[in-house]
């Protein structure tokens, strides 16, 4: 995810979202990041600002049973551990 629409949509929901007259009553502008701070954004390190997820560890495991005509059937899935 980019980092820098990812801050302006942070901070555009919570003033689309904040309570008030005064917000309601003025009308709200979308939020812009300053350049430099768009540059400070750009340049932070990519794991402390983007998630990554290791593969989970998984195997086949089968099993034999009957279908609906009686007839002997493998059936398969995968077990996460």
């Amino acid at each position: 995810m980019n980092r820098r629409s990812f801050i302006a949509t942070l901070c555009g929901g919570l003033a689309a979202s904040a309570a008030g007259v005064s917000l309601a009553s003025a009308p709200v502008a979308a939020a812009s990041l300053a350049p430099e701070n768009a540059a400070r954004l750009d340049a932070a390190p990519a794991e402390f600002s983007q998630y990554w997820r290791r593969p989970r560890r998984r195997r086949t495991v089968c099993s034999v049973r009957r279908n609906r005509y009686g007839r002997r059937v493998r059936v398969c899935r995968t077990v996460y551990y």
